[in-house]
């Protein structure tokens, strides 16, 4: 079997690259430029895939407000490409599309994949879009394809604008102080390990499900309380906005 992977140097990616080169499948990684349609489609049509996994994107909010003409191109605009790239193709690859819990309206319960869609960020409508374009694809096509919708998650190689990664270091400057400020630490999050997100991602493709599905763990915690369970000290952190009621 013949797998192809977009973003295969981003976090997940290469957690599921290394996962699936275990399994002894064939994996063949995007290198170039997502944007530019004639690298992708010379991808796509020399290798013939059997699965190919799109995880290439434009992920930190902060960037995707500051440049939305870029997230747009490449958020977008690397699905369109791909999907293209498909057309005429005998054999159309399973097709995983890594999608974002930011398409949701917020709400205080568990989500679901039945819930209202309304984008909190413009990174989340960036990934909406994709979705409406893989759904009609697949209608045209018979694209066989699975959007997962993915909750924050986190790993020790993630950059320094991610939660995780930035609080870690705000904990290793830490001396005689025994409390560090981080934002927003009242909000609740749904967060899980990188690798357990790629354990799910994985059993989707071994099952080649297809449709809308939450990769998740259905829980909430506080940033504040994700904060203490990952340093190794006893801290107190403090915040800029006051609990809810």
């Amino acid at each position: 079997m013949k797998i192809g992977i977009t973003g295969g140097n981003g976090v997940l990616g290469s957690i599921i690259l290394k996962k699936l080169k275990k399994k002894k499948y064939t994996v063949i990684i995007f290198n170039s430029d997502i944007q530019k349609l004639l690298k992708v489609k010379k991808w796509v049509r020399k290798n013939n895939f059997d699965a190919i996994f799109h995880l290439a994107a434009i992920v930190p909010v902060k960037a995707c407000n500051e440049n939305p003409l870029l997230a747009s191109s490449v958020n977008i605009g690397g699905v369109f490409n791909i999907l293209d790239s498909l057309v005429g193709l005998e054999k159309k690859p399973w097709f995983f599309y890594a999608s974002t819990s930011h398409v949701y309206k917020i709400k205080n319960k568990p989500l679901l994949e039945t819930d209202p869609i309304f984008p909190k960020t413009f990174y989340g409508y960036t990934k909406w879009i994709g979705e409406k374009i893989i759904k009609n694809f697949s209608e045209m096509h018979n694209l066989p394809y699975c959007c997962g919708r993915i909750f924050s998650f986190y790993d020790k190689s993630q950059p320094k604008d991610f939660l995780f990664s930035s609080v870690k270091e705000k904990i290793k400057k830490l001396s005689g102080k025994k409390s560090i400020n981080v934002i927003n630490a009242h909000s609740i999050i749904d967060i899980q390990k990188a690798e357990d997100v790629v354990r799910i991602i994985l059993s989707l493709f071994e099952k080649k499900i297809q449709g809308t599905v939450n990769i998740g763990t259905g829980k909430g915690t506080s940033i504040k309380n994700f904060v203490k369970k990952i340093s190794k000290k006893k801290i107190r952190v403090f915040t800029n906005t006051k609990k809810k009621l």
